[in-house]
């Protein structure tokens, strides 16, 4: 087991790191100071290859380069979210409208520091380790981008690992989802074109809004009556735009939503179903309708052999009550699925609500705050798990 010891020698150099990013966070795309930042750490360590950036702001470090044996990819992404910032931590976000509200800068320095700790002790490694901080998990699918370069394959990458910090849970703890983790997305958009007028004759109208409001009530009928109900699935509609006057029937309405599903199969009823349901609508009312369809993440699952391994390590370090084995799986969406699209991988799920609190401010709040009590638990989880894995598959 990796010594407390390497652990705590680092401890201030990380919380320090994590704080600096805090305030200074970049949104996707955009985080080249906190990949220079990486870069300039990572290029102090011993025995770690860095390589050239493959899409822009991406860091890509491996352990061991040229050493036989299994190899293992930790994955941390980087950027922030257009939020404005609302904590009076004294490293609150000196970027206005632009905040790690949803703990990327806790996931970037737990990465950093597992890789202080694993470099040091790179001859006990029998095998590499792939350091991935990427960029763009919240807008624009870096994680895909990345491993459309091929990475993992010239890398001969085994496996591959996250962690995500998760208020829901206490600090000290873990939870990893057997199976389905995170769901696929869909992102849409609907018109509704009708025939405009005066709101005082809607006789001489054929009125676009009417009719989306007939539609968003009918497209609640997509998961209750299409779709198996031990299948999980989601169809929000999340903006509705039309007219410019209140009374004016404008000509047209404009929708846009979202399609949730754990299951590809799933997903391909739900397009299939969401296009008859909005076709139709608009010809039983005299209209006319365009849809489009945006194919966002795909659904990430959990690899078994992987997740019993997280669970076998997290107990001997956490202990089994800390443990939270068979976490019920997110609607909400991950690109590190497209890691697992290619290598078996395991997205770990970090406790960081307060002991001493029954609630925290959630993922995507203005309020929230990556715990820095956390820290050290995910690095040792991180560097444990890097162990294990190479030692059981030489």
């Amino acid at each position: 087991m990796v010594k407390n010891e390497r652990i705590r020698q680092v401890l201030a150099e990380v919380t320090a790191f994590r704080r600096a990013l805090h305030t200074h966070p970049e949104l996707s795309y955009e985080e080249f100071q906190t990949a220079c930042k990486v870069r300039d750490v990572l290029a102090g360590l011993p025995n770690l290859t860095l390589l050239k950036p493959l899409i822009g702001t991406d860091v890509v470090a491996v352990l061991n380069e040229g050493r036989s044996g299994p190899c293992l990819a930790l994955r941390a992404d980087m950027d922030a979210l257009p939020i404005t910032e609302e904590t009076d931590v004294p490293y609150r976000s000196a970027v206005p409208g632009v905040m790690h509200a949803c703990g990327h800068d806790g996931h970037t320095a737990i990465l950093l520091g597992t890789a202080m700790v694993l470099t040091r002790m790179a001859d006990e490694l029998p095998g590499r380790v792939v350091f991935v901080f990427q960029p763009g998990e919240e807008e624009g699918g870096g994680g895909g981008k990345l491993c459309a370069t091929g990475i993992l394959e010239q890398l001969k990458v085994d496996a591959a690992v996250a962690l995500h910090g998760w208020p829901i849970r206490p600090v000290g703890s873990i939870a990893v989802s057997h199976g389905p983790a995170t769901a696929a997305n869909n992102e849409f958009e609907i018109t509704i074109t009708g025939k405009s007028g005066h709101g005082a004759a809607p006789q001489r109208c054929v009125d676009p809004i009417v009719i989306a409001a007939h539609l968003v009530t009918a497209l609640q009928t997509l998961v209750s009556r299409t779709v198996d109900p031990l299948q999980a699935a989601v169809v929000t509609i999340g903006q509705m735009v039309a007219g410019t006057a209140s009374n004016v029937i404008p000509e047209q309405c404009h929708l846009k939503g979202t399609l949730r599903y754990m299951r590809d199969e799933v997903g391909e009823q739900l397009r299939r179903s969401l296009g008859h349901l909005v076709e139709h609508t608009a010809i039983a009312h005299g209209a006319r309708s365009e849809m489009s369809i945006r194919e966002g993440y795909p659904p990430l699952h959990n690899d078994p052999g992987l997740t019993e391994l997280v669970e076998q390590a997290a107990g001997d370090l956490l202990g089994q009550d800390h443990v939270y084995a068979g976490e019920p799986p997110s609607m909400g969406v991950e690109d590190f699925a497209f890691y697992a699209q290619r290598v078996p991988a395991v997205l770990v799920r970090l406790g960081l609500r307060p002991s001493d609190a029954e609630t925290c401010p959630t993922l995507h709040n203005a309020k929230f705050d990556f715990n820095d009590d956390a820290l050290p638990v995910g690095m040792r989880l991180f560097c444990e798990l890097t162990r294990r894995f190479l030692e059981r598959n030489p």
